[in-house]
């Protein structure tokens, strides 16, 4: 198998000075891959006669256009800090498949041949883009000699976006390309001592 990432990756930094620190990055990238070729025995069959045969080189399931990253630190006063991070995606491209192995080859990325003998496109649709925004509160609490206790609040997806997946990527199910799972609002509550 090969791969290739080309990227192109920013940011900024503010060093953290009169309490407070931010820092902002973009990343423009695409990434490019193709599945080995399909061994016979022990050997590598080295012309795949269909591209669903292995060796089809294109995007890759994983590759994501667009990624925006903020966060900030501010130390309040008196112990007390608040952080925060909004993460902003572009959907990633996702795998896809016929949903059968018409070939009976018993390998995954055999799985694109249709019936009646077209071939489902490498990685042929993007998911959903992901938006999250996650907040996190501490209090530095003293104890007696060198020891204190940090209680910590976070919650993750604060504003509740669903940031949808695809659950299925057969494109003969019912729920094909449709919206059927997410990442909605969670939160913690921990402590940490030191000492």
């Amino acid at each position: 198998a090969k791969s290739a990432y080309h990227a192109l990756i920013t940011g900024f930094t503010r060093r953290f000075a009169n309490r407070w620190q931010a820092s902002a990055t973009y990343t423009l990238s695409g990434l490019w891959a193709a599945d080995s070729p399909p061994f016979s025995g022990l050997f590598l069959v080295p012309f795949p006669t269909a591209p669903d045969l292995g060796g089809e080189w294109g995007l890759s399931q994983d590759d994501q256009r667009h990624r925006a990253v903020l966060s900030g630190i501010w130390q309040v006063g008196r112990g007390f800090q608040v952080s925060g991070l909004h993460y902003l995606g572009a959907g990633r491209r996702g795998s896809s498949n016929y949903g059968g192995d018409l070939r009976n080859t018993g390998s995954t990325f055999s799985g694109r041949l249709r019936p009646d003998g077209t071939i489902v496109p490498l990685n042929s649709f993007i998911l959903p883009y992901q938006n999250r925004t996650d907040l996190r509160l501490q209090q530095r609490i003293p104890l007696p000699g060198r020891l204190s206790i940090d209680g910590i609040v976070e919650v993750f997806n604060m504003f509740n976006r669903p940031n949808w997946s695809i659950g299925n990527e057969e494109s003969q199910a019912a729920q094909y390309l449709q919206h059927t799972n997410a990442q909605y609002r969670s939160a913690q509550v921990g402590f940490r001592l030191m000492f």
